[in-house]
């Protein structure tokens, strides 16, 4: 694999300190879907750095949209395969984990395309379930979302797994989150129905080291403001209030959970000390690293087609994901110090 010195040196770190991972993955296959998104992209690498210094000799089958694109970190020796996902993705071979993580990502493709939005993940857990069925001693995670939490008000407490989020079913916002709980059930139930060790994860915002510089996120146009040096502009109040969480922290709870979680049960994955309002999390980056720029605010300009959700603040309890010997180890200005160097040198 072609991999930046700053990718491999945070890859390197994260593996050696979790050694149990390479164990597990020693002489297996694992299919990875969505495996070209932020998510799959950091488990692809992950997996490829592991067998490289632990010579775990894991092969992979990412299952994506085009197969026939080869990302360029990608080298002929690697070991790895693409498929294509969706209805014609027919695998022979035994597939020993599958980490689910395919989902329609953006606020504007979930306000133009709601059916195909929620279609995708129930169409898409569905079928994956199906395959853990037919391999043998295959386990499955989930990834969902926090957003399955709905709206919460400042008062609320930390939210744990057993706690019921209510989401509007007549906003069409929601058919990502109302596709993730529906998505959550079915993995539910084919543990609890068929015994299928199928387990759930509700990552919070994942960040930092492998997202694309051009992302539709408010957290990556914070980055290239202060990359490129002009101020934020803010079109809605900014004080919807959540948590971020570094990528190769999300792929250690991934693991954690695949590995060591009990089936048929969610987990939440987080890292409360970075829970800030959006405002402030403006604020806070660009006296860190850039002090030239400022937010903007310009509230009027917001349309309902952008997609934004309602004023919501949100922190998950992680106490169950801890108990299985996992937290999250990079603070919020390392995320960005990482990201900033990583493309100021391209």
């Amino acid at each position: 694999m072609k991999y930046t010195k700053i990718e491999y040196e945070e890859l390197v770190k994260y593996i050696n300190n979790n050694n149990d991972f390479s164990k597990s993955l020693e002489n297996k296959t694992i299919l990875i879907t969505g495996s070209k998104g932020l998510v799959g992209t950091a488990l692809v690498k992950w997996i490829l750095v592991q067998n490289e210094i632990k010579k775990s000799n894991t092969h992979i089958i990412g299952s994506t949209r085009n197969p026939e694109y080869i990302p360029e970190y990608i080298e002929e020796h690697d070991s790895i395969e693409y498929c294509k996902c969706g209805t014609e993705l027919i695998l022979t071979q035994q597939i020993d984990y599958i980490v689910h993580a395919a989902s329609p990502t953006g606020n504007q493709y979930h306000m133009q395309h709601p059916v195909e939005t929620f279609r995708t993940n129930v169409d898409g857990m569905e079928q994956m379930l199906e395959l853990t069925q037919k391999n043998e001693g295959c386990s499955l995670i989930y990834l969902s979302s926090e957003e399955i939490y709905g709206l919460s008000s400042d008062d609320s407490p930390a939210m744990t797994e057993d706690m019921v989020g209510a989401i509007d079913s007549l906003n069409l916002r929601n058919c990502y989150p109302l596709g993730k709980k529906a998505s959550e059930f079915l993995c539910h139930a084919s543990a609890e129905e068929f015994g299928l060790d199928a387990k759930i994860i509700r990552p919070t915002v994942i960040h930092g080291l492998f997202q694309r510089y051009d992302e539709p996120r408010v957290v990556n146009e914070l980055l290239r403001c202060i990359i490129e040096n002009k101020d934020f502009v803010m079109k809605s109040d900014g004080m919807t209030k959540k948590c971020l969480m570094y990528s190769l922290d999300a792929i250690s709870a991934i693991f954690t959970v695949l590995f060591k979680g009990e089936k048929g049960e969610a987990y939440n994955a987080s890292n409360p000390e970075t829970f800030i309002t959006v405002r402030d999390l403006a604020n806070h980056l660009f006296n860190k690293f850039n002090p030239n720029i400022k937010v903007v605010f310009a509230e009027n300009q917001a349309k309902k087609t952008d997609g934004f959700l309602p004023h919501r603040t949100l922190v998950q309890d992680c106490t169950k994901l801890r108990s299985l010997g996992w937290k999250p180890k990079t603070n919020l200005d390392h995320i960005y110090e990482i990201d900033i160097k990583r493309f100021l040198k391209c």
